[in-house]
């Protein structure tokens, strides 16, 4: 099988909301991105920029892997969607559309690159984001192990909104605490939140891709006895009963319209974490919380990204 390697840059201002529009398609499992001022770098020694990938440039230079039944003319107007979507938000897409580059590539090669691109991450205080294929040679120093081998689905951890909701995680009490992941993709939340202390975790995603990639890493991080994994949604027999935390990394639109369902699923003095969102969009999810009875809490911020954590009212 073959697929679409696409390689453009952008000002590196632009990257991390570039990345998380295109973190929407199903048809990719992640956003790789190279170059960048230094100061721009998190957590210097493993991470989204690695030391050696920075240039102390202003651009970032950015590409992703399509599969091949995508025909290239369905690819192109899809990205030229992607950067309007971006630069409708106010932000300089500098010479993305010049640069943008489409290749074909054998699917070892882009398994390969994908797995250049992903290192182990530390997260907070106490977690570590292991790729699978690190796991017998990463230090922990102490923190606690995530293994992930991502496959097509969403959540590697490098995305801003994962990393505030693994930071959020750590801020909310876990110890013996029932939780419902939804949108779970790589299920990274979910095992994080078992490995945190939780003594229950559904694990719900409506792409069967999603789940087939979730219970492999459930598996793999032997929290097959916490972590129950599921394709549907909140709707589903398997989410029926209340939680003590529920996780939304989503859109804003999906987390307002499933607002409702999601209040009821968290029991009164529980907690629910939402990312997925930008700065910009803030205020209606504040609104929407307040309005199902909800007090925000805590606020966790990187870049233009956003993780509110709100406690249900008693």
């Amino acid at each position: 099988m073959q697929w679409w390697q696409v390689r453009w840059t952008v000002p590196w201002q632009s990257a991390e909301a570039l990345a998380g529009v295109l973190q929407e398609w199903p048809e990719i499992q992640g956003v790789a991105m190279e170059g960048g001022p230094r100061e721009a770098v998190k957590n210097p020694e493993f991470g989204e920029w690695m030391d050696e990938q920075l240039s102390d440039s202003e651009t970032t230079e950015m590409s992703i892997y399509v599969p091949e039944s995508m025909p290239e003319t369905e690819l192109r107007e899809r990205l030229g969607a992607a950067f309007n979507q971006v630069a409708s938000a106010g932000l300089d897409l500098g010479a993305a559309r010049e640069t943008l580059c489409l290749e074909l590539l054998d699917e070892s090669s882009w398994e390969n690159a994908w797995k250049d691109g992903f290192q182990p991450m530390p997260i907070g205080e106490r977690l570590m984001v292991v790729p699978k294929w690190w796991e017998d040679e990463v230090q922990l120093n102490g923190r606690i192990p995530v293994i992930l081998e991502p496959g097509m689905a969403f959540g590697t951890g490098t995305h801003a909104t994962t990393q505030l909701c693994l930071e959020a995680l750590q801020r909310v009490p876990l110890n013996g605490a029932s939780v419902i992941d939804v949108g779970c993709g790589t299920a990274v939340l979910a095992i994080a939140a078992a490995k945190l202390g939780a003594a229950r975790v559904l694990a719900i995603d409506i792409d069967p891709v999603a789940t087939a990639a979730a219970r492999g890493n459930v598996a793999d991080n032997n929290v097959a006895d916490v972590v129950q994994v599921e394709t549907g949604d909140l709707l589903s027999p398997a989410a029926a009963g209340q939680c003590d935390l529920l996780i939304a990394n989503i859109l804003r639109d999906i987390l307002l319209r499933m607002m409702p369902q999601a209040a009821q699923k968290v029991a009164p003095g529980g907690r629910i974490v939402l990312s997925g969102i930008v700065t910009s969009q803030e205020t209606p999810i504040r609104e929407s919380l307040r309005q199902h009875g909800f007090i925000v809490e805590d606020r966790l911020v990187r870049e233009d990204w956003v993780a509110l954590v709100g406690r249900r009212t008693p």
